[in-house]
């Protein structure tokens, strides 16, 4: 056996960084070179399906027809609930009051 073999040796302080470098590159060019998968609905994304983009970003995210279906009808709820408080009228000014007075009152 040789004297002052390789095996169990701590690291250097270069030897890390250079480990860390190739570490870090190889990550960023295995992300830039990574497929995507189709999003079929960009209109109905919801946090579900934006946790499910993140931990698999290559997966074809698709609706089923019913869950389609359902955020379609949320989506068409929520714009009639939004037309129905929002009136469309701005310029009118709101109704006064007036009350009448009979002739023998006073105002308080």
């Amino acid at each position: 056996m040789a004297p002052g073999g390789k095996i169990n040796r701590p690291k250097t302080e270069l030897g890390r960084k250079l480990f860390k470098r190739r570490r870090v590159l190889g990550k960023q060019k295995r992300k830039s070179r990574q497929l995507v998968g189709a999003v079929v609905d960009r209109d109905l994304i919801t946090p579900h399906i934006l946790r499910k983009r993140k931990s698999s970003p290559r997966a074809n995210i698709t609706l089923s027809g019913k869950k389609r279906r359902k955020l379609l009808k949320q989506l068409q709820h929520l714009k009639q609930e939004a037309s129905v408080e929002a009136p469309p009228k701005k310029n009118q000014e709101p109704p006064k009051e007036e009350v009448e007075m009979e002739e023998g009152q006073d105002r308080v």
